[in-house]
């Protein structure tokens, strides 16, 4: 599962919210890999002051981890301007 925080927001967000996952199975003692695609949908917020969907630019922490609880990575990523 990945998930999606936004530090210091203008925007009033969840401390996390769920931006996607994949399903993958292992047997015992052997790792897997898994690939999760994060689209552009799972940073937007409503503007009022726009009418419309938007993205607030700068830096995002992605989580990743087999649930809310338990994640095992973390990273960033920064998003552009309009």
């Amino acid at each position: 599962q990945v998930y999606l925080a936004r530090p210091d927001s203008a925007v009033e967000r969840p401390v996390r919210w769920f931006a996607g996952y994949a399903t993958v199975r292992a047997e015992a003692g052997r790792t897997a890999g898994a690939e999760v695609v994060v689209g552009p949908r799972a940073l937007r917020h409503w503007s009022e002051e726009d009418h419309g969907w938007a993205t607030e630019p700068g830096p995002y922490r992605l989580m990743v981890g087999r649930s809310a609880g338990d994640t095992r990575w973390e990273g960033k990523v920064t998003v552009g301007g309009p």
